[in-house]
């Protein structure tokens, strides 16, 4: 029997091969010597022990099978690891001050551009800025896979981007309000963009947690953090991935794209840019969106476009399936412009329907066939004329035999006037 915390618990996995398929989760336990071990449960009981186990909390685990660990997914001290099984026995005890919340070996930001790329390390700091929590698609797998972006500062007054994904990204938004210092345990160096960090689902993460290092960060900050922004160092360039907009002062003017000639390099380009949208093209035969097949499970996900094959039935040929309905999603084009210049750039669903105040492609569409095209107007007029901060992917691509360099909106926020008034007041006390 061991006795111990759970110092993460891993989201529910799927698998599949040729053996057949199921599910599983993983959680950490520390005991009271300051070692901790991984713990596996598969199938029935994944699913028996998943909503009864709770990080942070105590239990005694009895049962399970021994084998050795492997150190390129496993990170815990203990050179093994346990499946539990069926004759596993755990049972919820009274919290143990001799157990500690958990055990970390941090690293400072400013440090971690002479750290090698997929490293696993530990970092704790203050979130001073969390992204819209936005999804992608896996090339792997095909999977939806939800995602958000954090920049991070600590007592070395350098920033970094961590990238959370999953269950960690869903509740990133409430979990970080207010700026609050969060140890990030265990999660790994990318080298895309300068430096960044992403979670793996081995990660945990601990707000405000009871170390010494939190008080000396938030003492820091407090005192200094908001005053060294002139001097501060950037680790996550403009050119690392879509899903954060970079720091104040990594922004860049729309004239960039041009001047800078984006797009023409191997790989897409990135940058955020301060801008007021000042045309919407809506006038699509149709309306500004495509038919998308109306299941949500997979392989299609509400993605996958349908052809309208009479006039109350639509064809998905992704799952070979005929609906009664479909799922429109929005793609438009928008020009965008800043007092440097004006640019053209696409608008998918998800930002879409941010920009139009979340009315969706399918209730847009219903406004036109009950004949209130009146509505439909007003709405898009609404989004004209509104201040965002835009972060967007620049990329040379092949239309019609020629090429052009297409700018991609991949997130977008609108503009908090205090938080900007503030941030120009440190550049111009910076010079």
């Amino acid at each position: 029997t061991i006795k111990g915390r759970i110092t993460n618990k891993g989201d529910m996995r799927k698998w599949s091969n040729a053996k057949g398929e199921g599910c599983l989760f993983s959680i950490d336990i520390l005991d009271a010597s300051g070692m901790d071990i991984r713990g596996t449960f598969f199938k029935e009981d994944a699913e028996k022990w998943f909503n009864i186990l709770e990080p942070e909390k105590v239990y005694t685990f009895t049962g399970g099978r021994l084998k050795v660990a492997n150190p390129q997914w496993n990170k815990c001290k203990c050179q093994h690891e346990i499946t539990f099984d069926r004759s596993t026995d755990i049972q919820l005890v009274e919290d143990d001050d001799a157990i500690k919340a958990n055990i970390y070996e941090f690293k400072k930001i400013s440090d971690i551009e002479s750290i090698e790329p997929d490293t696993i390390i530990d970092i704790i700091g203050v979130v001073t800025a969390v992204s819209p929590v936005s999804s992608i698609t896996s090339k792997k797998t095909g999977n939806e896979l939800l995602k958000c972006e954090l920049t991070v500062l600590d007592d070395s007054n350098a920033e970094i981007r961590i990238t959370l994904w999953g269950e960690k990204a869903k509740k990133a938004e409430n979990e970080f309000d207010g700026c609050p210092v969060a140890a990030f345990k265990s999660v790994k160096v990318s080298d895309y963009g300068g430096r960044s960090l992403g979670s793996l689902n081995s990660s945990s993460i601990s707000v405000n947690p009871k170390t010494p290092e939190t008080e000396v960060i938030k003492t820091w900050f407090d005192n200094q953090g908001t005053t060294a922004a002139s001097t501060r160092k950037t680790m996550s360039g403009s050119g690392g991935g879509g899903g954060n907009r970079d720091s104040f002062e990594n922004r860049k003017h729309v004239s960039f794209i041009r001047d800078s000639s984006l797009g023409y390099n191997e790989k897409p380009d990135w940058l955020s840019f301060k801008g007021t949208i000042s045309f919407i093209k809506k006038d699509k035969e149709g309306g500004p969106w495509y038919p998308a097949c109306p299941n949500k499970e997979e392989p299609c996900r509400n993605m996958c476009k349908v052809i309208n094959v009479s006039d109350s039935q639509w064809m998905c040929e992704r799952c070979n399936k005929q609906y009664d309905n479909c799922c429109r999603r929005y793609i438009y084009s928008l020009t965008m412009v800043d007092d440097t210049s004006c640019t053209w750039a696409t608008a998918f669903n998800d930002q879409a329907e941010l920009m139009l105040g979340g009315i969706t492609a399918n209730e847009m569409n219903q406004y036109l066939e009950n004949g209130d095209s009146q509505k439909f107007e007003e709405i898009f007029q609404e989004a004209l004329f509104t201040d965002w901060i835009f972060k967007c992917k620049v990329k040379n691509e092949m239309v019609n035999d020629e090429q052009r360099v297409k700018t991609t909106i991949y997130a977008m926020q609108k503009v908090d006037y205090v938080e900007e008034s503030k941030n120009l007041l440190k550049a111009i006390a910076g010079f």
